[in-house]
């Protein structure tokens, strides 16, 4: 039987929320919780991701807003915007990677507009999560499969996330075929709680 993660927000404030921040090209952004307001952005930004690159996620298709609705949206969601503009440049969100008593161990799935890639967007947004994990509680990050042509593995190696394992070919990426993913894993609890 498959297990099911029940969806819930984890109710805490994040008082260095909304956090600014440079990109490369010298625009101003902003770190901040998701609104309502930016689902059809982050929305266009998932579809776009699975449906037209489909090198990154596991799923093959992304076709209502309920489908991402159902995967995006269920738990803590964050947001990049240009701090101008409001446009959505990025965002992740943070969820139980597991139910019950492994539920406190996170998984996180981050997104970035492909206009807006290589400027800082993901670093920025990723070094941030790290302690967004650990003030909703989580004891440990882990990322099931981050698949070894994503950006993502420098990054998430820079930050210091510990390799733990391989699983070859594990997902038949667009364009790419057979592909490995990396698992990583972040003992949240050597991050000092900030709320």
């Amino acid at each position: 039987m498959a297990y099911v993660i029940k969806s819930g927000k984890v109710d805490v404030s994040l008082p260095y929320l909304p956090k600014t921040g440079t990109l490369k090209d010298s625009r101003a952004i902003v770190l901040d919780v998701y609104k309502d307001e930016d689902e059809e952005q982050v929305f266009h930004i998932m579809q776009f991701i699975i449906n037209e690159e489909g090198n990154s996620y596991p799923q093959d298709i992304m076709e209502t807003i309920e489908d991402f609705r159902a995967y995006y949206l269920t738990h803590n969601v964050y947001v990049c915007r240009d701090a101008t503009t409001q446009e959505v440049l990025g965002a992740f969100y943070v969820k139980p990677n597991f139910p019950g008593r492994c539920s406190h161990i996170c998984n996180a799935g981050f997104i970035v507009k492909k206009s807006a890639r290589k400027l800082g967007v993901g670093y920025f947004m990723a070094s941030n999560y790290l302690q967004i994990g650990r003030d909703l509680g989580y004891r440990a990050s882990f990322f099931n499969l981050v698949f070894v042509n994503n950006h993502s593995v420098k990054l998430w190696r820079r930050l210091g996330m510990t390799e733990i394992g391989v699983i070859p070919q594990a997902g038949n990426l667009k364009g790419i075929g057979y592909t490995d993913a990396i698992q990583f894993y972040y003992d949240l609890t050597s991050i000092q709680k900030t709320v």
